[in-house]
């Protein structure tokens, strides 16, 4: 009897517990409806760096015969490219290939195809005047650079800008929850969760992938325009009547 008396206590007291309020600080979600909609925005800013990709492509029969006229144009090419007083650390080798292709030949050309070896080495220049961007590149196709890969423009400190666009994708996803909440006839309750993502929209400037000849005028136009910094936001929305 007493046994059977301790039990039924010791049930009533898991029962009281389970029935007990969370203590403070215990996370309780119940079913929420929720809303969620997307927001963007974007800044702009003025970029004030330049990245040229250039080199050469050499092509010959012999593997040897194409790496030694790539290497000797591409020390033709460094050389102006150092005369226009670029440091050392802001030339960086890129690419350097060896490989073999056919060589092309005109469509009503009725030869067997051959073989032969191409070495392209490229270089990545970057500079902190933008405005110099076509004299680099002059100098660099006059001195035996054939291959220009293009051009990119950068912003040294895109933070300001970066908040910009994410304080206007934030206010673009509010006014949507709030209009479609009017919409619905839903009270918006709180934020559930928010998620983002933003970076700058590539803009490369292209120059020609392949010059078969340096150009007579005496520089190149280049212009660096504006850099466009995107942000986008998703949130969800805590809704109720």
């Amino acid at each position: 009897m007493k046994k059977r008396a301790t039990l039924l206590l010791a049930a009533v007291a898991l029962f009281a517990v389970a029935m007990a309020p969370p203590a403070s600080g215990a996370v309780e979600r119940p079913d929420q409806d929720l809303l969620i909609v997307s927001g963007r925005g974007e800044a702009r800013v003025t970029p004030n760096i330049a990245v040229v990709r250039l080199g050469v492509e050499s092509r010959s029969a012999r593997a040897a015969e194409a790496i030694q006229d790539a290497d000797r144009r591409m020390n033709q090419v460094l050389q102006a490219i150092r005369a226009q007083n670029i440091p050392e650390r802001n030339i960086q080798t890129v690419i350097y290939n060896v490989s073999r292709q056919y060589r092309p030949r005109p469509q009503d050309d009725q030869r067997p195809p051959e073989l032969e070896y191409v070495v392209t080495n490229i270089v990545s220049v970057r500079l902190t005047d933008v405005n110099r961007a076509g004299a680099v590149i002059d100098a660099a196709t006059g001195a035996g650079a054939n291959v220009v890969q293009g051009i990119s423009f950068q912003a040294e400190n895109e933070t300001a800008a970066r908040e910009e666009a994410l304080r206007q994708a934030a206010r673009d996803a509010q006014t949507k929850a709030q209009t479609l909440a009017s919409a619905l006839g839903v009270r918006i309750l709180g934020v559930d969760q928010i998620t983002e993502s933003s970076g700058p929209v590539p803009l490369p400037q292209p120059y020609g992938a392949v010059v078969a000849e340096a150009r007579n005028d005496a520089s190149a136009p280049v212009m660096p325009g504006e850099n466009v910094i995107q942000a986008n936001v998703v949130v969800r929305y805590r809704i109720g009547r």
